[in-house]
């Protein structure tokens, strides 16, 4: 694990009045985690305020629990990039992103933001814990990656946007756990990412990882890609089937 610790959970209490679309939270690990915020401050101070950028399908209900989406951007808006909340609706996904996480903030710090945003949502939403993802564009799909392997016992899948890092170890810790996981490799055909993608891509493949896609977009360079992609990719996630380029 990058941080040497475990991603540590609350249980949502029973739902009321629950707010959907998007907004702003910010929390400090104090609050999130009790006595256990000691783990992390060497990362983040214990009190220090932390804010992620949400967004809530409007159908969410406890009784259909919503997978998640903890998005690492390169910049330092965790907000949905175009495309990407009509999506959640259409999967019935809940997006999180923190914001001042960008490309120049330490990857630790990036790492125990996108950890913490778990328990950030567990505060108050039930989640589907067979649909917990992780996505990044350019920067922030290298760390995404870094994230979904990592912490492959506690994401299911990762989508990596122009840009993705493979493992630096013969074999990771959690690597049963990132063989059993699905991952998108996502690049376009004009981006400056491709062969990188396209390299690491192979690197997944001859570890003897199956549960991988890479998707190639047609004249589309270094940018966030198309929302009928972005469906797609959900949908491989989601165990659909392989459409390997």
């Amino acid at each position: 694990m990058v941080l040497g610790i475990s991603p540590i959970y609350h249980i949502a209490a029973e739902p009321h009045s629950l707010r959907t679309g998007s907004f702003t939270i910010t929390l400090s690990p104090g609050k999130l985690l009790g006595e256990a915020a000691q783990k992390v401050a060497s990362v983040i101070p214990v009190d220090e305020p932390i804010s992620w950028e949400v967004y809530i399908p409007e159908s969410y209900g406890a009784e259909s629990p919503a997978g998640i989406v903890v998005y690492v951007s390169p910049s330092q808006s965790g907000r949905p990039p175009r495309g990407w909340t009509s999506v959640m609706d259409e999967h019935n996904l809940i997006w999180i992103g923190a914001n001042k996480s960008g490309n120049r903030v330490l990857v630790s710090r990036r790492v125990m933001k996108a950890i913490l945003a778990l328990n950030a949502i567990q505060q108050e939403y039930v989640l589907d814990e067979t649909r917990i993802y992780v996505a990044g564009f350019s920067g922030g799909g290298k760390t995404a990656s870094m994230i979904a392997t990592d912490y492959a016992d506690t994401f299911d899948g990762g989508f990596f946007v122009c840009g993705v890092e493979f493992w630096n170890v013969d074999e990771p810790q959690h690597f049963k756990a990132i063989q059993s996981n699905r991952y998108v490799f996502l690049t376009g055909e004009r981006d400056h990412a491709l062969e990188p993608t396209k390299r690491v891509y192979r690197n997944y493949r001859d570890a003897g990882v199956p549960h991988i896609q890479l998707v190639i977009v047609d004249d589309m360079g270094h940018d966030n890609p198309p929302r009928r992609e972005i469906s797609r990719a959900i949908e491989f996630l989601d165990g659909g089937a392989s459409r390997l380029r």
